[in-house]
């Protein structure tokens, strides 16, 4: 598990009393402190309430522990006593069952504040966070969504961060060459250890001879919204802590080969480049 998984897993433990009353120490210091930045004809409630929605709305769903934060906004803006049934009918009305445009415009709110104020940056971050965590997990789209909107990834390094961005796409390619033919398959088998990452792959299949012929290889992963793109050269290790590693994770698998006479062939990328490639062609280095 990452780091960035374990915060938002001791986020998600919280009893719901506590996410409220930080929610609402951390409101008394965003609200006056938006109002010094706000532009003619806005005010610092506005600009709140959608980092709010934008919290509440960023997996397409409206938890019922989302809308008792949110019943208030609900309350003012149909002037009458707005149940859960009702607010499910306005959220789909309003078109954030599917809110990809209002997240991008709430991330480049949250950056253009970050260039007046790191500090009030973070603490809406944070409450962001603590809302997503009000029906007691923080779901894939919502740590996807509060990862874009933080600059340090919570301290991840590079592998940790790439190890994240696999986890999430569960399935991922590796692309390799045979003679002047590219190749590409899904891997199976991955793990983080000693601050690397390793794949593995079947020691009589042409993907292994491939590697050993021309090491030169790439990984890819589709994100939904982007891809991750890693690439670099195969170096292959012998660890056997990988087998075990494998055996662990892959046991049906791992039992096949030892049947068949087969055996796994660990290897990590190094000397290499990866990227986060959004699908408006923005890139973000990672290594």
């Amino acid at each position: 598990m990452s780091n960035f998984d374990k915060f938002c897993d001791d986020i998600a433990a919280m009893p719901i009393e506590k996410k409220y009353a930080l929610i609402n120490e951390y409101s008394r210091n965003i609200i006056p402190a938006l109002d010094a930045i706000a532009e003619e004809g806005e005010n610092g409630i506005s600009i709140y309430t959608d980092f709010i929605l934008g919290a509440v709305a960023c997996d397409g769903k409206l938890a019922k522990e989302e809308f008792e934060l949110m019943k208030p906004f609900f309350d003012a803006a149909a002037d009458k006593d707005v149940s859960y049934d009702e607010a499910l009918a306005i959220f789909k009305e309003a078109g954030l069952e599917n809110p990809e445009k209002y997240k991008k415009t709430i991330d480049l709110m949250v950056d253009l504040i970050g260039l007046i104020s790191p500090d009030l940056k973070n603490t809406i971050i944070a409450t962001c966070l603590i809302i997503c965590s009000l029906d007691g997990e923080v779901s894939k789209e919502e740590k996807e969504w509060i990862m874009n909107l933080v600059d340090d990834n919570f301290g991840l390094t590079p592998m940790e961060q790439i190890e994240t961005y696999l986890n999430e796409a569960q399935t991922f390619v590796l692309a390799t060459t045979d003679g002047d033919q590219p190749k590409m398959r899904i891997l199976g088998f991955k793990c983080l250890m000693d601050k690397k990452i390793y794949f593995g792959v079947g020691d009589f299949k042409p993907v292994y001879a491939q590697l050993q012929k021309n090491p030169k290889c790439e990984i890819l992963a589709d994100l939904g919204m982007g891809f991750l793109r890693w690439d670099g050269t195969a170096v292959f290790s012998d660890d056997p802590r990988l087998d075990g590693a494998c055996q662990a994770l892959m046991p049906e698998v791992y039992k096949m080969y030892q049947e068949m006479g087969w055996k796994f062939k660990y290897f990590t990328l190094e000397n290499g480049c990866a990227e986060l490639v959004k699908v408006d062609n923005s890139k973000e280095k990672i290594l």
